[in-house]
């Protein structure tokens, strides 16, 4: 038996995004899959879980019903950051590592949380 956790969906997303921390370093990351309340990303390091950053992506405006693309911009909680075994198209960290990461969303908006919903059913 599994122990899932989640509540949403995810689907499959692409692309980049950017994470900064509290003390305003900021990353790029691949964009690897998104729900209503998070995402996957893939990164070349890993992050503490727990670790509150602010996310920024772009979510592409004929999949949520926008002329244009949108980014959307919020506070994530980092919940897991692990190892995981590259493609050979993956942002590898020094050590040719690189780490997929689930992000939490705390801190929605009712905007931001509408531009997600609407992703995700798109893909569904």
């Amino acid at each position: 038996m599994t122990d899932e956790r989640r509540t949403n969906q995810r689907v499959a997303a692409q692309g980049p995004c950017t994470i900064r921390d509290a003390d305003g370093t900021e990353r790029p990351f691949e964009l690897i899959d998104l729900s209503e309340s998070g995402a996957r990303l893939r990164c070349s390091d890993p992050i503490g879980a727990m670790t509150r950053i602010h996310v920024a992506m772009n979510l592409p405006g004929p999949r949520i019903g926008q002329d244009a693309d949108i980014q959307l911009e919020t506070v994530g909680v980092i919940v897991w950051s692990h190892r995981t075994a590259a493609p050979a198209d993956a942002p590898q960290g020094e050590d040719g590592a690189f780490y997929d990461t689930g992000v939490f969303f705390p801190e929605l908006s009712e905007e931001s949380a509408a531009l997600l919903q609407a992703y995700v059913l798109s893909a569904a």
